[in-house]
């Protein structure tokens, strides 16, 4: 097997050499795009899962057009292939087929415990999609980076001060929400899943160290 990265959002970006990614496989989720001034690193795989309500058309539309002019293998639920917005499905673009545990927290007494493939479970993140889909892609290990947790209320929660996404939420359901996702991958992935991530919170995983990945 081949191992993976995937690679979220979380501040711990703007400090992560991730030119060390380049030749590796790795999956980039959401608003990775407005990293890319700052770095030749550019994702082999790219997911955006949110649901419709939780997105705002001008935001997700550039980050989609960003990657469609990249040579990377894309995911997004239906939302995006609505022939108003014309995306369309190809060999490279693939329409992702997934549940609707999007819609509930932590604390819902349906709340999912396990992953339930082949229907992709979107609890948590696009992060924890990703981890799915590099399972169903036959990769292992997965190595998480920039997977910080932290979220905080009416501040800067992602690498980026400019980072724009759709409806907020609390910071208690965005953090635990997400740490619960990780519990979940962490009982149901079949492979081994370590967080790369430089300094963060997020413990639902064995900790190595990123730069020692690469000697």
């Amino acid at each position: 097997m081949t191992r993976c990265f995937v690679v979220g959002n979380g501040p711990s970006l703007a400090i992560t050499s991730l030119e060390r990614l380049i030749g590796e496989t790795s999956f980039g989720v959401n608003n990775l795009h407005l990293l890319y001034p700052a770095t030749t690193f550019r994702p082999t795989h790219y997911v955006r899962s949110e649901e419709a309500s939780n997105l705002e058309p001008e935001h997700w539309r550039e980050s989609v057009q960003v990657h469609l002019g990249l040579d990377c293998e894309i995911w997004c639920n239906d939302y995006f292939f609505r022939p108003r917005f014309g995306l369309k499905a190809t060999e490279k673009v693939h329409y992702l087929k997934a549940c609707t545990h999007y819609a509930r927290h932590f604390d819902n007494p349906d709340c999912p415990h396990l992953w339930h493939l082949p229907l992709l479970c979107t609890f948590g993140s696009s992060v924890n999609v990703a981890v799915q889909l590099a399972v169903q892609e036959g990769f292992g290990p997965i190595y998480l980076v920039g997977c910080d947790l932290g979220y905080r209320d009416e501040a800067v929660s992602h690498f980026s001060d400019i980072y724009a996404h759709g409806r907020e939420q609390p910071a208690r359901y965005a953090n635990l929400d997400t740490l619960a996702a990780h519990m979940i991958a962490a009982r149901s992935a079949p492979v081994r899943i370590f967080n790369a991530t430089l300094g963060g919170t997020l413990e639902a995983y064995e900790r190595v160290e990123f730069n020692a990945l690469f000697e």
